[in-house]
């Protein structure tokens, strides 16, 4: 059980307006007891995962980080937030350059889903959504240790060689992905600018820019 336990916890009692005092009386412990299984100083036993998770009425695997829904079940679409409702996101808008890629690539990927959602091959869905959660997260990894004293408590694989392990599921995933593409019995779509600007007009001038960025970026790095 990591540390990702006590914040589940500690969330859940400052969402239901408890403080710890009042939620270990309730739970029958010590309030010490308490502020060490949400400071992720100490592990809980069985029993005790099993009554707090009934005490806040959500699943055991919620309050171990495996599945975001609290019922237990798959994550759906309705249970991941709306980051365009979160406050923090307004940071951006100080940053053009930032505002201006984010709603591009936001945009981009939302084409990206759509498309693979109309070819409906499960194994493309999910070797393109592992290579782009890969990027990202390695992308974040970065960013995140610019300072080098921020605590490593929020990532669970703490290699040194995290970046080339991340190089190299994005190179097996593109692998798998052209595997794929070279497969035959999977059914492509048909499509051009024409065809994109149709069929996504909102999203189309993002795509476009996303694409010309992008061809910049290389041309720029390798001379081409």
């Amino acid at each position: 059980m990591d540390k990702e336990f006590g914040r589940i916890i500690t969330h859940l009692r400052k969402n239901k307006g408890l403080s710890q005092k009042e939620a270990s009386a309730q739970l029958g412990i010590s309030q010490a007891l308490l502020s060490h299984y949400e400071k992720g100083i100490r592990e809980c036993g069985l029993s005790f995962l099993v009554k707090i998770a009934d005490f806040y009425e959500v699943s055991v695997d919620y309050l171990l980080g495996r599945t975001t829904n609290p019922n237990g079940s798959d994550t759906v679409a309705d249970d991941i937030p709306d980051v365009e409702n979160i406050e923090d996101v307004n940071r951006t808008k100080s940053n053009t350059y930032c505002m201006v890629n984010r709603k591009l690539l936001i945009n981009s990927i939302a084409v990206i889903y759509s498309l693979l959602a109309e070819i409906n091959n499960k194994k493309l869905s999910k070797n393109v959504s592992d290579y782009l959660t890969v990027s990202q997260y390695n992308m974040f990894r970065k960013i995140y240790s610019l300072k080098e004293n921020n605590p490593s408590d929020v990532f669970q694989l703490n290699s040194i060689s995290i970046d080339e392990y991340c190089n190299a599921s994005l190179a097996f995933n593109n692998a798998k992905i052209n595997d794929i593409k070279n497969n035959k019995s999977i059914e492509g779509i048909s499509l051009s600018a024409d065809k994109l600007f149709e069929q996504f007009s909102e999203s189309y001038t993002s795509l476009h820019q996303m694409i010309k960025n992008a061809e910049k970026s290389i041309s720029q790095n390798f001379k081409l």
